[in-house]
């Protein structure tokens, strides 16, 4: 048996998910993506120095915020000041919403200390901030963090950043144990809807569209509510409830109980939801909206149905499809297992893993 790589001493900074889940602090895929990075590196050889950038954003005043960003942007700097010269690389997992602050600080502190500065970018955070600057902000962008040792991005179709050499695409992954619940799908009864209770997700397009359903479906809405969550939609609804906020530990066994997941983010910014793995890999397709890099994880008509954004309609005739054809839903279950295989975290971290290493040694 070959020896194991030598340990490196990886300066990790990203967000981690709060226990428990609160209204200012929910839960969300940002959190859990990089907490299983936390969990995976270290079996892979890694030595983790980890700083924790989550910060409380959602129901706060505006002056809150600016006040947590603040401090959380100084802390990290100081952060790697202090402990970025012991370690052999530094990590940095964010949104690019704020890349022009923390990154930009982040990149010329690692290049003062000789340090090698991997980045991995949220969701499609970078694809869609990058298009929403002008030019001088995509200049100044290219020319500093953008020329980190590596930059890892969810999306895999993005042609921008196709051509350059430090780009990788990183999928985002789940691990989650087989589903041994031993229930039967038979076909489509129990309708999921998981994630913020944002406008931007798409919860009234799915209330709208399962008010008609048959006698005997029904639509659960489990999620963290967020400032513009509009709840009397609820009100009188004949097909739907709220079922509260869920833990992330809590979101499979929740799945498991369910026939089918609705996915209906109109956000231009969405990745590869992590929601979405955690369905396939318990066996439950998806009716999704073909936004971002959704088109990338839901194969239509192999392990979901892709839909147009904000059309409640569209939504209504491909829920009813699946519950008029068994033999496409239970297809599309079949479909659902061997896409969750494909997002399991190994081979994406054990990749990773090489990469890592490979910009350390230069």
């Amino acid at each position: 048996m070959a020896p194991p790589p030598p340990t490196m001493k990886v300066l990790l900074i990203g967000p981690l998910p709060g226990k428990p889940a609160s209204l200012e602090e929910p839960i969300g895929g940002a959190r859990v993506t990089f907490a299983e990075a936390v969990r995976e590196l270290p079996r892979r050889g890694f030595d983790l120095d980890v700083v924790n950038t989550a910060r409380p954003r959602p129901n706060l005043p505006l002056w809150k915020i600016l006040g947590y960003e603040l401090l959380t942007f100084a802390r990290v700097v100081w952060a790697v000041l202090r402990r970025a010269r012991p370690s052999d690389l530094v990590f940095l997992h964010m949104s690019a919403y704020s890349a022009l602050s923390a990154a930009f600080a982040i990149w010329a502190l690692c290049l003062a200390l000789r340090r090698p500065l991997a980045l991995r970018f949220f969701g499609d955070s970078l694809h869609f901030t990058y298009h929403r600057y002008g030019r001088f902000r995509r200049w100044l962008m290219d020319r500093t963090f953008l020329r980190a040792s590596l930059v890892f991005e969810e999306r895999q179709t993005s042609r921008e950043f196709s051509r350059r050499d430090n780009f990788r695409w990183l999928a985002n992954t789940r691990d989650l144990p087989p589903n041994e619940t031993g229930r039967e799908r038979a076909g489509v009864r129990r309708l999921a809807f998981m994630g913020q209770l944002r406008k931007e997700k798409g919860l009234a397009e799915a209330l709208e569209a399962c008010r008609s359903l048959p006698e005997g479906c029904h639509l659960n809405v489990f999620g963290p509510p967020m400032p513009n969550t509009d709840f009397s939609l609820f009100d009188g609804h004949p097909r739907a409830t709220y079922g509260g906020t869920l833990e992330p530990e809590e979101a499979q066994r929740v799945l498991a109980e369910h026939d089918l997941l609705l996915f209906l983010s109109y956000m231009k910014s969405e990745g590869n939801p992590g929601v979405i793995i955690e369905a396939f890999q318990s066996g439950v397709p998806i009716v999704a909206t073909a936004i971002g890099g959704v088109p990338e994880q839901v194969e239509h008509e192999k392990s979901g149905l892709l839909v147009e954004p904000r059309s409640a309609p569209e939504l209504k005739a491909a829920i009813r499809r699946l519950i008029d054809d068994p033999a496409l839903y239970r297809r599309l279950c079949a479909g659902a297992k061997r896409r969750g295989e494909f997002f399991r975290s190994g081979r994406h971290f054990d990749r990773l893993a090489e990469e890592l290493r490979a910009i350390a040694r230069k």
